[in-house]
């Protein structure tokens, strides 16, 4: 596949500069090793320091698959079980309902990790807008606080769920929670630039900086569990690869493949990519993925595993004004390859020498801003506002949407705007 990912290379800085994305790391893997690895653009917007393969992201919402994956070694080892009511390792934990009955001792470890507890988004202290305070004054904001829904009652996507199970661990294993992940996750998977530890990511240097409109200052995530991991898609490979060798990784057993299993198997993957443990299972291509996407405190990620086909990728952005991007560029790769695979072909083909010229990223500047558009090499052909463009004549193409595109030296006419090359 050495075509298609080189036209990949050439694709992301492109898309980069059109959605202005300061930094970009991504790597995809098979069973046994990473087969594209790369990092782009810079930590911060001053692109002083480059992003390299080992500068740590915040991957944000993807750290619940992680924290889950924790909880089913704490399975493993006989130390709880998933219908476990929280209350029995936080026994002050309570919640209230607008129907004036208590569910505190209702709440399992089941329901938290597939979002139906009932629970509300965020917790009074360290949510996605309050930044001051512990972990542990974190999770004791949550008591008092009301239910949306009773136990069981319906999915609600929840960060308090997953930060109760995360909290619960370390009373289990009599340590934080950060060192939990640490022993029983990090260090057999060879992790080695990954960590819940905020503080350790602060006094980082080789970090990414959040972006919004602007850098952001770092801030601690108090949403441990749900949203406080930091990493780098190498780092994240080495966790793909141990889930497609049904838990052992480099030779060795992390955990029982059963139990693996059962973090995606509560409900039948679909194409409505039902959340399981601590994941979300759907179809693509026929082929059953995991996933976990991330977003917030500047940053957007993604982590796909394909079962079927053994492979996944991570793909990590230190910017949230892009429309996800990121997962587009992964879900595009998937339906790309597969497609490939299943024609039996090895590899797509080379851009037309003819066509090359014209890929590059254009802008059209109005009074107060402006709008940029990418020309993409993907898959063989030609790509814009990801809509495959077939040659007419001369130098005039037609999108999907039969908008036409006409390619000139430096500018091209789309939709009858002129907008100017800015890279090629």
């Amino acid at each position: 596949m050495n075509n298609y990912f080189n036209q990949l290379k050439q694709a992301i800085p492109l898309v980069m500069e059109e959605c202005d994305i300061p930094g970009f790391s991504i790597s995809v893997c098979d069973k046994e090793k990473n087969i594209f690895s790369e990092a782009f653009g810079f930590i911060d917007l001053s692109k002083n320091t480059p992003i390299t393969a080992s500068t740590q992201f915040s991957i944000q919402s993807i750290s619940k698959m992680y924290t889950a994956f924790g909880f089913m070694l704490a399975l493993q080892d006989n130390k709880v079980s998933l219908d476990d009511p929280i209350k029995k390792y936080i026994p002050d934990f309570f919640i209230k309902h607008k129907n004036n009955v208590d569910y505190s001792s209702a709440i399992t470890f089941r329901q938290c990790l597939t979002h139906r507890t009932g629970l509300r988004h965020e917790a009074l202290i360290g949510n996605n807008f309050c930044y001051n305070g512990t972990f542990d004054d974190h999770i004791k904001s949550i008591n008092g606080t009301f239910l949306r829904y009773t136990p069981s009652e319906q999915y609600s996507y929840s960060n308090l769920g997953i930060d109760l199970v995360a909290y619960s661990l370390g009373k289990i294993y009599q340590m934080p929670f950060e060192d939990y992940m640490q022993v029983k996750v990090f260090d057999p998977l060879e992790m080695k630039f990954s960590t819940y530890q905020q503080k350790k990511f602060q006094e980082n240097t080789d970090n990414a900086v959040g972006h919004d409109t602007k850098s952001l200052m770092k801030k601690p995530i108090l949403m441990l569990g749900a949203g406080g991991m930091y990493s780098c898609p190498t780092d994240m490979t080495h966790f793909i690869r141990c889930v497609l060798n049904n838990g052992i990784y480099n030779g060795r057993s992390i955990i029982k493949q059963n139990l693996l299993e059962q973090m995606y198997t509560e409900f039948p993957a679909s194409s409505e990519w039902p959340y399981n443990l601590g994941l979300v299972a759907g179809i693509i291509k026929n082929r059953t993925i995991l996933n976990h996407n991330g977003g917030g405190f500047g940053f957007l990620s993604t982590q796909d595993i394909v079962l079927d086909g053994g492979y996944g990728v991570a793909a990590l952005t230190n910017s949230v004004k892009h429309s996800n991007k990121h997962i587009e560029i992964c879900r595009n790769m998937w339906n790309d390859l597969f497609s490939l695979i299943d024609e039996k072909k090895k590899d797509c083909t080379l851009i037309n020498k003819n066509h090359n010229h014209f890929i590059g990223v254009y802008e059209a500047i109005y009074e107060g801003g402006s709008c940029k558009i990418s020309v993409i090499p993907r898959n063989g052909s030609l790509y814009c506002n990801n809509q495959k463009l077939s040659y007419y004549s001369g130098n005039i193409f037609f999108s999907e949407n039969n908008d036409c595109i006409e390619f000139f030296d430096n500018f091209i006419i789309l939709d009858n705007v002129k907008m100017k090359c800015i890279r090629k």
